[in-house]
């Protein structure tokens, strides 16, 4: 598990000196931290009061509060969460389905979304030598992909992403360990449906290319 620090950092060994940003953008800046409350319903009551977070469902944010019982990593996908506006992709959950395992999964894939694209920043980073532009998208990487395999623990796309990260700044150790638990979700998501109506979800091609991507990333 990653350490996270306050305002949605990961610090990790490759970027140590990581520091908060001061502010964020969102009508926030006056509103209490966060992380100063410290339990639930402190937390049902923050997120009830606090612009753009006041207009998704409490069946959303009980599911979220349920799926990251972790404080570090809830304050990081709150964070993160407002400096990706990512809020107003949530208000919408919960109207169709209010099964918190179904929320959570969609929770989930908009995580994954900001995942994949920080993936990119962070390889553009190192391309031109931009230590600032790589740290902030590394921290970006891992402060999407962990709330997302919290949130959704068969979440692949997630596995492979933070395996990607690892790979591409030399933690070939760390790469590899996420590669395998992305395989073996993957393993556990075809024994548990085998013939699938699921494929409608999941086609057997997708499950297919994810594998091949993750066992692509077992030889870097």
């Amino acid at each position: 598990m990653l350490e996270y620090v306050r305002l949605g950092v990961a610090k990790g060994p490759l970027f140590s000196q990581a520091t908060p940003e001061a502010s964020f953008a969102h009508g926030i800046r006056n509103m209490k931290p966060f992380h100063t409350n410290t339990t639930r319903e402190e937390r049902q009551e923050w997120f009830a009061q606090t612009p753009h977070w006041d207009r998704v469902p409490a069946s959303v944010i009980d599911s979220i509060l349920d799926g990251i019982p972790d404080n570090a990593m809830l304050d990081a996908f709150v964070l993160t969460s407002m400096e990706q506006n990512l809020v107003p992709s949530y208000e919408s959950l919960g109207r169709q389905s209010t099964v918190p395992a179904i929320i959570r999964a969609q929770v989930s894939h908009i995580l994954c979304l900001t995942g994949n694209r920080a993936i990119g920043l962070l390889a553009r980073g190192l391309e031109l030598n931009d230590a600032d532009g790589a740290e902030k998208a590394y921290q970006l990487v891992m402060n999407a992909f962990e709330p997302a395999i919290a949130l959704a623990k068969n979440q692949v796309v997630a596995y492979a992403g933070i395996s990607a990260a690892y790979g591409m700044v030399s933690r070939r150790s760390e790469s590899h360990e996420y590669a395998k638990r992305g395989l073996a979700e993957l393993a556990e998501m075809r024994r548990l449906a085998p013939n699938v109506d699921r494929n409608r979800v999941f086609p057997p091609e997708a499950l297919d290319q994810m594998e091949q991507h993750l066992r692509s990333l077992l030889a870097w």
